[in-house]
């Protein structure tokens, strides 16, 4: 399908009229969702919202996770990854002394929130082995856990590193000790301005092979090419990103890194975190600069105005697809109060969401860039919380485009105040409500729950209409709808 199809098609969806599904073939009659969770990032379920929208969350500060202040660390530590491996979270990120040369460094934490670096004595820096230091060289390098079924252990994690000729190819067991897997670029350098970012790489489950996306440059702008591959060895041709926002594949803004991913509750849906960032336009002036002790040797060009200041936004993707849906395009991760992050390079998410509570997930942010302060921060947000779609207190509905489950219940994630409600009605695809489901006969729900099953007077079951084109109506009152699954 070509963009203008598909963009034609996110115009439609987000339209409060629209109750058909937008598919390959043209418009369908039904969606079919299976048992997948649905998180409300974008308008793919949505037909009609009546007094209701779409409302992006606001991220919560969970403190510091790691200060860069080891002697092998410096202020410009950049190009941070979050993996969770099981009982395992690992971060790595560039590290190194100035201009001297760079690292890669790795720390590792049992919640996500308190991490430590352990000492592994495979690098020697300045006569010691005494530090966390992975790879002699921290040029954009960027791991995954390889999840293909199958997989060889000694491949559990994979991983690229720019090089002069594309992306290098790395393999390990451990995610520790690492191997290049042939000293030629697994990914050749094809297109211009290519790879001069964070490029992020994995295995796809609803795509059943690898997939990257890329730095490109576009009509002047940072911009974003996605590849697949089968065996991570052989990729193909980059093709271009484009935009629900602009039509095309130029962005409506510089987006410096994506960090693209799947999301770890709804694997079909990518999350992206880009750093947005607004080239020549600067808050701090020469002197106030120099009073935060800025590290002078960056930015490097010789006019200090040509700065930049940068935030964190959220896009979204779906399995297979070449959009990038920009939502919501107010900002994510603002700089904040105070001046240390209104500077060149700051605010720039790492790649990663994870779960780090029974009700939470985690992200982190570099901040206070190239000065002594430099530290990643996590940033927490509730469990499918990206976003919502919200009802005030005068109360509003959400209605779904025509949709096919399977399954014998279905699950929300929800939050209502002491004053609000929820209610949901099914209907047949002609809008009529279904006997036994209509809203007179659902239970009223109240509370703040991430799993909460839906009941009618009737019970919860739910086999005699699944597999079924059906449309789900929400009543709500002063609530938030975060995320639906029938299972």
């Amino acid at each position: 399908m070509s963009w203008r199809l598909l963009v034609l098609g996110t115009a439609l969806l987000a339209s409060p009229a629209a109750g058909t599904a937008w598919g390959e073939s043209g418009f369908e009659a039904s969606l079919d969702i299976g048992s997948r969770r649905e998180i409300f990032v974008d308008y793919h379920l949505i037909g009609q919202l009546r007094g209701t929208r779409l409302k992006l969350h606001v991220p919560r500060p969970g403190g510091v996770a790691i200060s860069y202040e080891k002697p092998w660390e410096d202020w410009n530590s950049f190009y941070t990854t979050i993996l969770k491996d099981g009982e395992t979270y690992r971060m790595y990120y560039r590290c190194g002394l100035g201009s001297q040369s760079s690292y890669t460094c790795y720390a590792e934490s049992r919640d996500g929130i308190r991490w430590t670096r352990p000492s592994l004595g495979l690098i020697e820096i300045r006569g010691s082995r005494e530090n966390n230091v992975i790879l002699d060289s921290g040029r954009q390098f960027c791991p995954f856990l390889d999840g293909r079924p199958g997989v060889p252990a000694a491949e559990r994690f994979k991983a690229n590193m720019e090089a002069k000729g594309g992306l290098l190819g790395y393999v390990s067991a451990d995610g520790i000790r690492w191997k290049l897997v042939r000293d030629e670029a697994i990914v050749p350098r094809k297109l211009r301005n290519h790879f001069d970012s964070q490029n992020v790489m994995f295995w796809s489950e609803a795509e059943g092979r690898y997939v990257l996306y890329c730095r490109h440059a576009v009509g002047g702008r940072r911009a974003v090419a996605r590849s697949t591959s089968r065996d991570f060895l052989n990729w193909t041709d980059p093709v271009l990103m484009t935009y629900s926002d602009t039509g095309a594949t130029v962005p409506s803004q510089h987006l410096y890194t994506n960090q693209t991913h799947p999301y770890f509750r709804a694997p079909h849906i990518y999350v992206a975190l880009p750093g947005r960032f607004q080239a020549g336009r600067r808050v701090l002036n020469e002197a106030q600069t120099a009073e935060l002790g800025t590290d002078p040797g960056y930015p490097r060009d010789p006019d200090w105005r040509v700065r930049d200041i940068a935030d964190g936004v959220l896009l979204t993707s779906r399995a297979g697809t070449t959009l990038y849906d920009f939502t919501f395009r107010e900002s994510l991760i603002r700089p904040g109060i105070g001046l240390t992050n209104w500077t060149s390079r700051t605010n720039y998410p790492a790649l990663g969401v994870v779960p780090t509570g029974p009700a939470e997930m985690s992200f982190y942010v570099q901040r206070d860039y190239a000065q002594k302060t430099a530290r990643l921060e996590r940033m927490v947000l509730r469990t499918d919380g990206f976003s919502s779609v919200r009802a005030p207190y005068e109360g509003g509905e959400l209605v779904t485009r025509t949709l096919r489950f399977s399954g014998s219940e279905l699950a929300i994630n929800y939050a209502t105040s002491a004053a609000g409600s929820l209610r949901v009605e099914i209907q047949d695809s002609a809008g009529k409500p279904i006997a036994g489901f209509s809203a007179d006969d659902a239970v009223r729900i109240i509370g703040d729950q991430i799993e909460r099953v839906v009941s009618w007077k009737g019970g919860s079951d739910l086999s005699r209409i699944a597999g079924q084109p059906v449309r789900l109506r929400f009543v709500m009152k002063d609530a938030d709808l975060y995320s639906i699954q029938f299972r």
